[in-house]
């Protein structure tokens, strides 16, 4: 009771934005309840869902937050990664840090705003919003205190930014993102600098290049195999630790044919893991039965992209498939795949529906919707 007294006005402050949002016309009066709702889920988590050691690190973020809002140097954490995004959560406009689940409602105050700007700007429309609404990964670990609310938010906004044409400032905003996240900002240099190389904003991806480029990527696995083996035996490693596991616990890769078997499994187990009959917990669980219903989503928003521009769905398809096959060679956790992958699952909804012209179609033909 103490816990939820303490947080009580970071959700007053959440709950202010969403009815700001709903008295301006920028979400529906249901939209608006599912968000309230939503502002409340941190409460749910650490110590009732489960224990907050389950993700320790947490802790390291909340205790920078409370140093930097303290003004207290001396208990700045050595990790640049840790400060940096604590910096950034420190400087929003809620006004305690009193638990470790105070800053869930700070990601919190980030995901409304964030949803709240895509509407109004006509990027998210219907099944689109629905599913940024109720994918339980975003819910979950946008009402956590760790950084990846943020992390989704950065790459997010640099992918639109070169869809509306302003590749400067979508390559801008990966600087954050090499020191929040190093991989992911790999990642999307990788994609982004197709995206803009390939003018896939006017033209698409023929099927052609798409598939010189997927030949490319598997060909480059194969060929980083002699170089990149230890260093990504070492990534292994370390994302496994950061989630919480033990060193001793950590597979690794051993041999060519695991590198390939594992680089050619990756990406769909990457998408779909844990099966139902390898989750260990109730978490695992939920997570589980969570990736039948995103598989079919994609598969369904896929193919209604599909019918609208063909040329730059492919592009779409293959930064999917080419960041779960980086990171399924990476990533055998089953906590951190789930962590990892739904930022990419974010981008690849939001980001290829209004691309491909998807978004304005539904928004012409003012489909009904639940969310009215």
């Amino acid at each position: 009771m103490e816990d939820i007294l303490l947080d009580l006005p970071n959700l007053l402050v959440c709950l202010v934005l969403v009815m700001v949002g709903h008295l301006r016309g920028w979400v529906t009066r249901n939209t608006a309840i599912i968000l309230s709702l939503s502002s409340a889920v941190p409460y749910l988590l650490n110590n009732v869902l489960f224990d907050a050691s389950y993700m320790p690190d947490q802790f390291r973020y909340w205790e920078q937050v409370m140093a930097m809002r303290s003004m207290d140097w001396d208990a700045m954490d050595r990790s640049l990664t840790v400060s940096f995004s604590s910096g950034l959560l420190a400087l929003l406009p809620l006004p305690l840090v009193e638990t470790v689940s105070s800053l869930g409602f700070f990601n919190k105050f980030l995901y409304i705003g964030g949803l709240m700007m895509m509407i109004r700007r006509g990027i998210i429309s219907h099944a689109v919003l629905l599913f940024l609404l109720c994918y339980p990964s975003l819910v979950l670990y946008s009402s956590l205190s760790l950084r990846d609310t943020l992390v989704t938010g950065i790459m997010l906004a640099s992918f639109l930014l070169a869809i509306d044409r302003r590749p400067g400032w979508a390559l801008f905003l990966l600087a954050p993102l090499w020191v929040i996240k190093f991989q992911n900002m790999l990642i999307m240099l990788i994609f982004l600098g197709i995206y803009l190389i390939y003018d896939v904003s006017r033209r698409g991806l023929s099927g052609k290049r798409f598939c010189w480029l997927l030949v490319g990527l598997c060909a480059s696995v194969l060929v980083i195999y002699p170089l990149a083996v230890d260093q990504i035996n070492f990534f292994r490693a370390a994302m496994y630790i950061e989630d919480g596991g033990k060193i001793e616990d950590v597979q690794i890769i051993q041999g060519f044919g695991d590198f390939v078997v594992t680089g050619v499994q990756g990406a769909l187990y990457f998408l779909i893991k844990p099966l139902p009959w390898e989750a260990a917990n109730l978490l695992q669980l939920i997570q589980s039965g969570e990736n039948v219903l995103v598989v079919a989503f994609l598969v369904w928003l896929t193919v209604q992209c599909w019918q609208v521009q063909r040329e730059k769905t492919l592009f779409w398809l293959l930064y999917l498939i080419g960041a779960f096959t980086i990171y399924g060679l990476v990533v055998f956790n089953y906590g951190t795949a789930v962590r990892y992958r739904f930022p990419f699952l974010v981008i690849y909804v939001v980001c290829m529906a209004y691309d491909t012209g998807l978004v304005r179609r539904w928004q012409h033909e003012r489909r009904p919707s639940l969310l009215d």
